[in-house]
Order: structure tokens, then sequence, then C-alpha cells
């Protein structure tokens, strides 16, 4: 029902003014009906900011997301590819005498050397009697980022997963001279023939070789001589090695004496060289063994004083002791008459070979 606006008075759809008061009704009627409702409608700028705060939540959590996988990338490879695993690594593949393996990780500045397996078995050979090598190795490298000796640096070659350093050893060549005085004898090295001597001057330059231990051997109609070296230090880089025999040499018939024993760890106990006298009675046991016989730190240690003193091993036997740790004393016999010729010692840690001096009791080193 419609309503005058200006009284309240009911009043009829087609009426133009009200009954009741005479207001005109044209464009003042109010309708009881419900008008239509225009929706309220939400700003551009404010539905723009509530879409907004997924995308800005997404961004943080995959921000989040990126650094801690650098994070872990970063302290994995710190760790697995340190310079102390690294130099665990290649000890432990040393360790374990895989030349292969071991010749992956080595290197050198001198592009005559070729390192592989077969290069470096005098090294195995070397590290499998001188067991304290890797230890002291391992601890130099570590700290020092070479060997002691100076044969072995650990130098940067490439990166890990392009960030994380790759190291390597680079070794020093050993390039040992040898001598003879007898011409026309053949010269080998670690059994194979390298040279054959022209007059009875004769020296051979050889090398590139790897670090090692190192036999070698002059061998003619009538003579023959050996020295064991060991080139693993660059103090020996140039070493001298002679192979010249004594003018009242006597003939060799070039055999080589060998003697069945079982592998023991019992060492045979030198006498005290108390008043000079030594005993001769004539029987082998009392004057030791060949170098050959012993194994390890023993035959290392008989192969060091006898390359320091320039002696020929295989002229003599052998009786050893220890009197100190890592200290070798080598009593040493005519293989043939028994006669005492001298006692030495070699100090394992330092690489020194001395000789006693029967006058004073004392061993000195000949420097």
């Amino acid at each position: 029902m419609n309503t005058c606006p200006n009284c309240g008075a009911a009043v009829k759809p087609s009426d133009t003014f009200c009954q009741n008061c005479g207001y005109k009704l044209t464009q003042a009627t109010t309708s009881t009906q419900p008008q239509p409702v225009t929706p309220t409608t939400t700003s551009a700028a404010t539905r723009t900011v509530r879409k907004r705060h997924p995308h800005r939540k997404l961004r943080w959590i995959s921000a989040i997301i990126v650094l801690a996988a650098v994070a872990v990338f970063y302290f994995y490879g710190t760790s697995a590819y340190s310079k102390t695993k690294q130099v665990d690594s290649m000890v432990s593949t040393l360790e374990s005498h895989n030349g292969g393996s071991a010749a992956k990780f080595m290197t050198t500045k001198d592009p005559s050397l070729d390192i592989n397996a077969s290069a470096l078995k005098p090294f195995i050979t070397y590290i499998t009697q001188n067991k304290s090598y890797l230890a002291q190795m391992k601890s130099a490298l570590n700290k020092n980022d070479q060997t002691n000796d100076g044969t072995f640096k650990l130098v940067k070659d490439g990166h890990h997963l392009l960030f994380f350093p790759r190291y390597k050893l680079e070794v020093t060549a050993m390039y040992p001279t040898v001598s003879t005085n007898e011409d026309g004898a053949s010269i080998s090295l670690n059994g194979v023939n390298v040279a054959t001597a022209k007059n009875d001057d004769y020296t051979y330059k050889a090398g590139p070789l790897f670090p090692g231990r190192y036999t070698f051997k002059m061998k003619d109609d009538e003579n023959k001589r050996s020295v064991v070296a060991n080139l693993v230090s660059t103090q020996v880089k140039n070493a001298k090695v002679d192979l010249s025999v004594e003018d009242d040499a006597t003939t060799d018939d070039g055999t080589t004496a060998t003697a069945n024993t079982s592998d023991s760890s019992d060492t045979t106990t030198a006498p005290e060289p108390n008043d000079g006298n030594h005993n001769n009675s004539g029987d082998t046991s009392d004057y030791g063994l060949f170098e050959e016989e012993y194994k390890g730190d023993e035959q290392a240690g008989i192969d060091a004083v006898s390359f320091q003193y320039g002696f020929d091993y295989d002229d003599y036997t052998y009786k050893l002791s220890w009197p100190h740790t890592d200290v070798l004393q080598v009593e040493a016999y005519d293989k043939d008459s028994h006669d005492y010729d001298g006692t030495y010692r070699y100090d394992q840690i330092h690489d020194i070979a001395s000789e006693l001096d029967e006058d004073t009791g004392k061993f000195e080193t000949g420097d």
C-alpha cells in the first residue's frame, strides 16, 4: 500500500494529490516494495593486495629451501673433500699397495717421468719395509703440505663438484749416477739391464726414477757387485752409486748364498763390543744371516748402511739388535772368513747411518 510521505495517510496509486493534506504525490510517492540492492564492489586495489599474499609466502619458502640446500652442499663438500680427508684416502691407498690407484693421484713437474703401477713398485717395496714412512707422510702433508724429506708435495689440481679443491701428490724424480771400473760389465737396475760399461771409468746417469728402493748390480765374467739404495729424499735425488771393485778383487762365480729359514719375529742379539774380540768359531749361525734372509725394517736398515758406507751387502752376514726404538744396530762379518768387519747403526726416523769407532766407542756419521 502507498502512503503520503507528508502526512502518512493512505493514497491510491492513481492519486496525484493526497486526499487528506493535498500533498503532490507525483514525485514523492514512497513505495513499501523492496528496492533492488546494488552490490558493493570491492576495489581493485583491495583484491590485488589479497592475491599477493600467497605468492609472497611461496617466495619465502622457496628462498629458505634454496638456502638450506646450499648450506647442506657446502658442509658436505667441505667435509667430504677436505684436505685431511683426501690425504687420508691417499695414504690408505698406499697402505693397500695398490700402485694403479695410487698413480691416479700422483703428478710431477718432470715430463720424462712416467707414473703408473709399474713405476710405483719400488716405492711400494720401500714402504713395505719402512712401515713408519706413511705415518710420517700423513702427518707432514697435513701440517706442511709436503713430506719431511721433500720427496712428495701436496698441490691443488682442479676441483671436486666445481668448488672444492682436488689435491694430488707432486713427486720428485730421482736421477742417480752409477759408476764402475769394470770395462764391459753389464749394469742392471732392479733386474733390468740398463747399460754396458764402455771403459774402466764408466758412469751412467739413470732416471728419471720414481722414489723407492732400488737394487743396482754390476756383473762381468770375473766380478760382480750390488748396491741397494733407498732413493726417497731430495737429498739423494742425484745419489752416486759406486759399483766399482777393488783391484785385488777375487773371481766371483756369480752365485748367491741362500738359506732356508722360517719367518720369525725374533731378532738376533749382537754381542757387546766390549774388548774388540769377536767370535770366530767357524759356526755360520754365530755370524748372523745374509741380507736377503732378513725382512722389513731389518733388511732396509742393512741396505741403508751398505749404501752409506759403499760395501756390497752380499759380501757379509749380519747380526742385528735394537738398542733404541727405531734404531737398528748392524754387526757385519765377512761371509767367507767370518772375520768381524764393523758395527753400524741406522736411525729409521731420521734416515741416518753411522759407524762405530772402535777406538772411542762412539758411533760417527762420517760427515
